[in-house]
Parts: C-alpha cells; structure tokens; sequence
C-alpha cells in the first residue's frame, strides 16, 4: 500500500496531462475532442486507442484496456502504483515528503533509478565547485553556456576513488545498489569497492520521460590507457539499443516541426541545440537497432541522417536506412564536408547554413545511388546489375505499397530503366501476394477494465468507460463472417447502409488531405452505427495518421474480410457518382459539392452520436437513482461525471450548430 498522502495522489492525476504522458509512448493524433492512435497493449492495425484529456482517462476499443494515467504507466512499464504516482509527480515538480522509510519501500529499480539521479547531483555540483573549474574550461572551450550546462545537467566526476561512493552509501544505498546501477566497480583480488567514472566530464543520459538512467562520460587527460569515452553498462533501467540521447529535450520541436536529425556524438546533439536546432538526438555509443526506429517512430515519421563522411560513418549511415525504412520511416541523409561533424560545422557557419543544409538532404535512394556510382558500381553491366538489385532492395523494405511503387518509378526514370522490369525485381524482394500474412484478429474485448490500485475517483472512471466498451461488440460482429462459408453469405449493398454514413464515405475515399482533416476535427469512427462504415473509417483514419494521406486504392490491396472488402469495392466504383439521396436532400444540388456534402453527413452522424450519448447517460444515471450498493459519497461523484459530460455534449451540440449554419 502507498504511504503517498491522497491529496497529493489526486494533485499529481489532475495536473498530469494524459495527453503529454501517453505521447511519450504512442504517436496521438487529434480526432474531434479526443485524440486517437495505434494501441501500445497490442498489435494494433488502427488507431483503436482513444484518450480523452478533459476526465483523463483512456480506452482500446480493440483489446479493452483503458484507465487513468496511473494505470497506463503501471500497464505500459510494469511500475507499481506509487512508482507511477512518485514519477509523474518528479515530472511536475509536485514534492512529495518522505523519509528513509519511505524509500525502503521502493522497488529495485526506482532505488537504482534514485541512486543515478542523486550521482547526477553531485556530478553537475562538483562541476560548480572548484574541484570542477578544469571541467568548466572544456565545457566552455568547446562552446556551452551555462544554460546548455545546466539545460543537457552537464558534470564532473572528481578525479579520486571513493568519492560518491562515500556520498551514497552515506544516503542509505548499498554497495550492490551503486554496482547494479552502474556507478561503481567491484575491486578485483581484494574486497571494496571504486567509483567507476573518475576525472571525466559527464553527460547525463535522459529517457523520454525525462528520468536519468545512465551518464557517458569523457576523459579529461590524453592518457592513452584509458578510453577517451566510457558509458553506463546495460542495467536493469538502461538498455543503450532502446535509449536515445537528446530525445527527452528534443521531442516537443520534432514534434512541432515533424522531423528528426540523427548524429553521431553527444557534443554534436548539445552544439546543434544550443544554436537553436533542437531537433538533434543521438545512439548512445551503439549502432541503430530496430528499437530505436520504433522509440522515434512515436514523435515523427521523417528522418535525416549525419553521420561523419568518414568510413565508419558512410557505414553507419547505410545501416541506419536499413533499420529506419524497415519501420515505415521517411530517410534523407545530409553530407558534410570532409573533416566536419556538426558540432565543428554549427560553430563555423551557423544555424541558417547548417538548417539549408538539412532542407537540401538527398533520399536514401539517391545517396546510395551516388555511394555506388562513385565507388564504380556502375561501371560495368553486371556490377551495375548488382548495384540495382541492393536498392530495389531497401526499397523493399518500406511497408507502404504506393512509397514502394514510387521509388521504383524515380529510379526506373533517373537510370533509364524499364519500370517494369524494376517492378519484377521488387515483387521478388518483397515476396508475392500469396505469401502476404493475413491481418490478424483484435484480440476479443474485456468486459471491465483491470484493477487499478487509484484512489477512490477511479472509480467513477471505470464505470464510464465499461459502458464505452460495450462499443467493441460490434467491432468484433464485423469479423464473424470470415468465419462463415462463402456461398451462404449475400453481397453488402448500399440499401442496407445507413445513407448519410455512406455518403460521407463516397467523399472521404476521394483523399481530400483537408476535407479528411475537417471531418476528423468533428467525429469519430465510434460515430458510426454499422459495423461497416465503422470498420472503414477507420482503416481510413489509421491511413490518414499514420501516412498524412489516403489513397482507395492501397486499401484493395490489403487482406480484410469479405464485407469489407465489399463495401471497398463498392465505393471504388461508385466514388465518380453522387447518390440520388443527395438530389432529394437538396433538389437546388445540380453539381457535386464534396465540401457541402460533407458537411450534411458529418452533422446527421454527429447528432445521431449525440442523441445515444445523451440517452446512454439519462440510462446510467436513473441506474443510480436506483442502486443501494453505493455509498451516497460515491453516487454524488458518479452523478458529477455525468453531468461533465453532459456539458461537454452541450458544447458538440452548439459547435455542430455553428457548423451546420456555416
């Protein structure tokens, strides 16, 4: 049980933003008033995962788990109850009063976590101090100002054995503690222990949420005996493939700008910041690995490469594109001149030059395409033949079927090839339809959600979202007919569609990358009554986050079930007509009006959503008037949600009023 006090429990639930601390894990998109994305419990083909910022909770409509942001943090990371509350409260600044008991009841990991937070302490403290001045000279010879410092929690680790040693275990951790967590090291053929960074400067390693988990670390000598850089080994709360340095101080801008710069050092990371390029991560010490392509994957879907135009680096550079495009990321790659790395090349030229620089950065297929040329790969016929071969290769990395298509036309076009013949080899990289894995089935839903160790409030949460679960019945109905044999089933037609749903569908397929932006401001694919349309926006959606774009014809190439696929093939070959419901709807209607169109069909959905809302609440809240289990404490609550959300209701009402008068 938690000795944290339960006023400062529901200090930390209310000023946390579910929004921001879910994003650290999944890529969020707005749709309406809540936002949506690729549920992180399961493998999640569309965003099934909603999060509702106003009550702070979140729901998958696919696998059922939902909660508070406790529950996600407890769920996602495997943390206990105040684990999740003390990490979230560090996060906002919130102190919570402890003592020496209070931290014995941590967890392993939260004590080795603390171990590293109080050593990153006392290394920026010793920087300040006098013992730190020769540090401080080579922080600012190469350049960092005291915000940088203190931005990026710069130190010094003093140049002798025991110090923070002496400094921990005085704090109550143990030498098994301090070993585990990487900051000392068993002496060998006699018993103590030593300090393991000793007389180096000293970077703080972040993870995305901000905690310190490990620290790299440089020499301050030449002496050649020793490693010029040292790192953290693997701990149990640091795995350098799942780490990247710079991330938790550049995720706000890469997600703003919608772009990330990969590098190669610290420094490079820290200078690139400085100068106001705040986009700048690194590996830490390790090369790229599919974990890291899935951590950057949550904040963008665009990557440039810097790496030194050195050996080492042109290497390191073709195995990062492997890596990332095998993700479904964007990759350009940026060159530097010979002998610069863009800490040298900022420091020289400046921000707007290096900025031009990354606006100028080539794609992948043609960085490969020049490294070949120049290395002769082009130069005799079966060399060159080869050299095709490998990029048609990592082009058949990319997932997405039309990026697929349209970098085998640009290279069929640049090296005056036959497209077809380049579109045999990638059909053979990639492997044909019949070997494609069909799409997997949503796990069956859960009834309720899992237990939460929250205060009392969570209550109310929960019982609000069990009734948004009842939503998935539907969702996995739609599946059953995969089940069934093929002759006992009839074609979909439209009759049996609700008009206004497939009207706005007939819209929606023609990829209008604004009108999808407009009607997903205003609804959500839980808007939809058919199993159907319901299915389809949202395949629709997850396209459309996922990629900024839909196009129809992605869609007939993809395995889904046969009601689908029928509705599909329907609106391919309707999406050039307009259905005759539109002409009685409004006779004056003489040419297609998408825009007006739309707007029809997304105010009849919304209010029809609107009208079982409110009827589902009125439902609940005379099963309350009428239940004598509950505390009459926890009824008034339970009515205060409702009433929230009858408010909220009110105010979609009036914005659907204002969009239907628009």
């Amino acid at each position: 049980m938690s000795s944290i006090p339960n006023e400062i429990v529901e200090r930390v639930r209310l000023e946390a933003n579910i929004v921001d601390v879910i994003s650290d894990y999944v890529r969020l998109r707005r749709t309406g008033k809540n936002w949506t994305g690729l549920c992180p419990f399961h493998d999640d083909k569309r965003p099934s995962f909603a999060v509702e910022p106003v009550r702070g909770i979140y729901k998958c409509f696919s696998c059922g788990k939902g909660g508070n942001v406790f529950t996600f943090l407890t769920e996602k990371n495997g943390w206990t109850f105040p684990e999740s509350v003390r990490h979230l409260a560090a996060q906002l600044g919130i102190e919570i009063p402890e003592d020496h008991a209070d931290r014995e009841q941590y967890t392993e990991n939260e004590r080795l976590a603390a171990a590293i937070r109080e050593a990153a302490r006392f290394y920026y403290s010793t920087l300040r101090s006098d013992s730190g001045l020769p540090a401080q000279a080579y922080f600012k010879g190469r350049g960092f100002t005291d915000e940088t410092i203190l931005r990026f929690g710069l130190g010094y680790a003093p140049d002798e054995w025991e110090t923070l040693l002496k400094r921990l275990t005085e704090q109550g951790f143990t030498n098994q503690e301090l070993e585990k967590a990487g900051l000392i090291l068993k002496r060998e053929g006699r018993a103590g222990w030593y300090d393991r960074f000793r007389g180096r400067t000293m970077f703080p390693i972040f993870g995305a949420t901000g905690r310190v988990i490990g620290f790299g670390a440089r020499r301050m000598n030449e002496d050649p005996n020793q490693p010029k850089y040292i790192n953290t080994p693997e701990t149990p709360i640091y795995q350098k493939s799942r780490v990247l340095y710079g991330l938790f101080q550049a995720k706000d801008s890469i997600r703003k700008r919608e772009l990330a710069l990969f590098v190669e050092g610290y420094a490079d990371v820290i200078s690139l910041h400085q100068a106001g390029v705040d986009i700048a991560i690194a590996t830490c010490g390790t090369a790229m690995t599919p974990d890291h392509a899935e951590l950057i994957r949550r904040y963008t879907n665009r990557v440039v490469l810097i790496f030194d135009s050195d050996r080492a680096g042109e290497a390191a550079t073709e195995r990062g594109i492997d890596v990332l495009l095998r993700h479904g990321l964007d990759v350009s790659v940026m060159r530097l001149p010979n002998g610069e790395d863009p800490d040298t090349f900022i420091q020289k030229f400046g921000a707007k030059e290096f900025e031009q620089r990354v606006a100028a950065s080539v794609s992948f297929l043609e960085f490969r395409a020049r490294s070949m040329k120049i290395a002769g790969d082009f130069d005799a016929p079966e060399r060159k033949a080869d050299a095709i071969r490998s990029i048609v290769g990592a082009i058949a990395l990319i997932p997405d079927t039309l990026k697929r298509e349209l970098y085998v036309q640009k290279l069929a076009a640049d090296y005056h090839l036959p497209e077809t013949l380049l579109t045999q080899e990638l059909a053979r990289a990639v492997g044909t339809q019949s070997t494609r894995r069909p799409r997997q089935l949503p796990a069956a839903p859960q009834p309720a959600l899992p237990a939460d160790p929250a205060p009392a409030d969570a209550a109310q949460e929960d019982g609000a979202l069990q009734t948004a679960a009842v939503a998935t019945v539907p969702q996995q109905q739609a599946l059953l007919p995969d089940l069934q044999p093929s002759v006992l089933r009839k074609p979909i037609t439209p009759a049996e569609l609700p008009p206004e749903e497939f009207g706005l569908l007939k819209v929606l397929v023609r990829g209008d990358q604004q009108l999808l932006e407009h009607v997903f401001a205003h609804i959500d694919p839980d808007d939809f009554t058919h199993h159907v349309t319901r299915e389809l926006v949202g395949l629709i959606l997850a396209h459309y986050v996922n990629q900024r774009s839909f196009v129809l014809d992605d869609l007939l190439m993809e395995e889904m079930n046969p009601e689908l696929r029928d509705l599909v093939t329907l609106l391919a070959i309707e999406r050039e007509t307009i259905s005759t419901h539109w002409s009685r709807w409004d006779p004056e209607l003489r040419e297609p009006n998408y825009w007006k169109i739309a707007r029809d069909c997304l105010v009849r959905i919304a209010k029809a959503s609107e009208r079982r809302q409110f009827q589902t609440i009125q439902e609940e809240l005379l099963k309350l008037d009428s239940d004598q289990t509950l505390a009459e404490e926890e009824r008034e609550e339970k009515k205060r949600a409702y009433f929230q959300r009858i408010r909220e209701l009110n105010d979609w009402h009036r914005n659907l009023s204002a969009l239907q008068e628009g």
